[in-house]
Order: structure tokens, then sequence, then C-alpha cells
């Protein structure tokens, strides 16, 4: 492969061994920040390659032991606006690289605070009535489109949409009941 085609596809090796660690170690909430800004896992993960070969290309450009986290959650935000930019979006995709600037503040207080919010939504969760379960896995974990969700469970679109916005809906303010108790 010649050198400059390696060079643009490849980031440079890692020369400080604590800046792989730092990146290693925060894969989680790197994800679950980009994930809380698409909402789509696919997305989420494609975004997150994305973040992390810049954050690689970028060492030399960060000082160790400043704020990593920081650093590497404003990269994420650029990243996944820039993913937005060169993606052909669906007609009913309404994430605009607009809205992901709006939300992105609070991805990132959110993200901080994700171990203890997936706790919660656990427990939350498995309050929700089976079919309303269902419905969540099919259109967050499975990514299925709510066309194709109607005909698995037999609902009208407008009854999964309204199942959707309630079960946010509960499931938020169950999450933050369970986090102010804690």
């Amino acid at each position: 492969m010649a050198v400059w085609l390696r060079e643009r596809i490849l980031p440079p090796p890692m020369s400080h061994p604590e800046y792989a660690r730092l990146i290693t170690e925060n894969q989680k909430k790197l994800y679950n920040y980009i994930y809380s800004m698409t909402g789509r896992r696919s997305r989420s993960w494609d975004i997150l390659q994305e973040t992390n070969l810049v954050l690689m290309r970028k060492e030399t450009e960060f000082t160790l032991g400043s704020n990593f986290e920081a650093w590497a959650f404003t990269t994420a935000r650029f990243q996944t606006l820039a993913y937005l930019r060169n993606q052909k979006r669906a007609p009913l995709d309404v994430l605009t690289p607009e809205l992901v600037e709006l939300f992105a503040d609070e991805a990132e207080e959110l993200a901080a605070s994700s171990p203890e919010r997936l706790t919660a939504l656990k427990r939350c969760r498995g309050k929700l009535k089976d079919k309303t379960r269902k419905v969540l896995t099919l259109y967050y974990e499975k990514e299925h489109r709510i066309k194709d969700i109607c005909a698995l469970v037999g609902m009208k679109e407008s009854a999964i949409k309204l199942t959707l916005m309630r079960a946010r809906k509960s499931l938020h303010s169950c999450i933050e009941t369970q986090l102010k108790q804690s």
C-alpha cells in the first residue's frame, strides 16, 4: 500500500500508553453519549468508530492530565454532526444537525451519569407491560420501522407511535424518580 494512502486510512500509532488507556476506558461513555444524540445503534457504532480514529489522529493535540472526557465528547459531537451532514436523511428522519447541537449538552451530562441511569432504566423497563416492552425492543434494539412493528404485534401505526411516546414519558419519569431516591 502506498505510504500516502496508508497515512490517510490508518491513524498513526499512539505513542502514549496512557492516552490509549483513556480512549479504551471511555468507550462506553462515548457510545452512550453518541447514542443519546442519534437514537440508533448502528449509526452510533459508526460514529464511535470515526470518533476513535479522530482521537487517535489528534493524540498530539491532547495534554495528558487535562479533561479527556470533555475533549472526547466534543470530538464525538463534531463527528456526529459530520456524519449527519454526509448522510441522506430518510423522509421521516427528524434528526438534524441543529437538533443534535441542542441535545448535545444534555447528552453529555446524561452520559456522565450513565451507570446509574442504566440501572434505573432496567428497573423501570421491568415495570412496563409485556407488549410495551416488546414494542420498545423492536423499535430501539432491533431497529425495526414502525410499519414493520405493526405487522409483528398486530397494532395500528398510530397505536405504536402512542405506545412509544407513553413508554418514553413513563420511563423518563420513573428513571428520574429512581435517581432522586438513590
